[in-house]
């Protein structure tokens, strides 16, 4: 089976990061095994070579200020970006777990599924996997970079049903974390390396790509009807298509298939969602409703009526943002066959101190 994977972008943050990266590692060690055991599964061991690994590749990321993916074979990964226009913002290692689990809410237990939109949420409680490694860093814009690596890797093709149990499951009796402190880490078995392996780049992944082969106006089109669609839901007025931000969008589009890299745009004026979707298939194509849908999905974790403190909801918001009049959609192919989807909003939202008023709930 040929899945695609996606990574809608940055996460803003307004919440405490450790200082000291051995308590940021104990305290993921202990939220996983948090979650592990209400799935009832054993519990990981934190091992320091895959902490090194994840800590390597956190640092690659702080130093290029960018998202991607190690593209290892050998472990699971999971990877976080978060940010605050606050230079002294910090982070806990609980609220990206937390982030990704919470994607518990779109997986269906007990069955191998067509497509994957919670690869995150599936390999904190991967019944197989044994050991953890995680790592955080910086960088000079101040955005957070937080890395997992597992052991053996979960999300694994034909594997889901009996290793992704539902909460609840018969539990184990164990309250402690145990360290790992062994350095000669065993490599994948011969059966692992020949699986399909579905989290290797450790994202969320669309819900589905019915389409064929879409781009220019269609894609755009079907971009700004999504938009419309949810903006009417909210009571506010639709966007118009501006090809000035088309051409905008997708200039920078191309750059990141170039690049390879997730990242936003320096000194942006406009708002700007970003999407990316992969899959081993080369034949695969995303709809313009698609990456719509999947910043819209933020919605569960808005709160109405008041400024949030910390906002995850950030691709959400903008979709539906009251005084964003036009929008503006580009996408691109990179060489390996990912997809890179970028929409830029005039007049941008997301501005602090109007959430309360610009993001409206639901008509209905």
């Amino acid at each position: 089976m040929k899945l695609p994977c996606v990574v809608p972008g940055c996460h803003l943050i307004s919440k405490l990061f450790s200082s000291k990266s051995s308590d940021f590692e104990n305290e993921a060690l202990e939220v996983h095994n948090e979650y592990r055991r209400e799935h009832g599964v054993q519990p990981l061991t934190l091992s320091k070579d895959l902490c090194k690994i994840s800590q390597k590749w956190a640092d690659e990321l702080a130093k290029k200020d960018s998202m991607a993916y190690s593209l290892n074979q050998q472990y699971g990964e999971s990877v976080y970006c978060g940010w605050s226009a606050d230079p002294n913002t910090k982070i806990k290692a609980r609220d990206c777990i937390d982030k990704w689990y919470s994607e518990i809410n779109e997986f269906s237990f007990g069955r191998e599924p067509e497509v994957l939109t919670c690869g995150h949420f599936t390999q904190i409680v991967w019944k197989g996997t044994k050991e953890l490694g995680v790592g955080s860093a910086k960088s000079k814009s101040g955005k957070l970079y937080v890395v997992a690596n597992y052991h053996p890797p979960g999300n694994y093709s034909g594997q889901f049903s009996t290793n992704v149990l539902p909460p609840g499951a018969m539990q184990f009796n164990s309250n402690t974390s145990k360290v790992e402190t062994n350095n000669n880490l065993p490599p994948p078995s011969p059966n692992q390396r020949n699986s399909k392996n579905l989290g290797n780049y450790a994202s969320d992944l669309v819900n589905k790509l019915k389409s064929t082969s879409i781009s220019g106006d269609k894609f755009e089109e079907e971009c700004l009807k999504a938009h419309n669609h949810h903006r009417k839901n909210h009571g506010v007025p639709p966007l118009e298509l501006s090809k000035k931000l088309c051409k905008y969008a997708e200039e920078w589009a191309k750059t990141l298939a170039k690049k390879g890299s997730m990242e936003h745009r320096d000194q942006n004026e406009y708002g700007e969602n970003i999407f990316f979707a992969w899959s081993s298939d080369p034949s695969f194509s995303v709809s313009g409703k698609e990456p719509v849908d999947k910043w819209y999905s933020e919605i569960k974790d808005h709160k109405f009526g008041k400024e949030p403190t910390s906002l995850g909801t950030g691709h959400f918001t903008q979709v539906i943002w009251e005084d964003t009049k036009e929008v503006g959609v580009g996408i691109a192919k990179s060489k390996e066959g990912q997809v890179y989807v970028v929409a830029n909003y005039y007049p941008p939202g997301n501005i602090i101190g109007s959430f309360s008023t610009k993001v409206r709930p639901p008509i209905n």
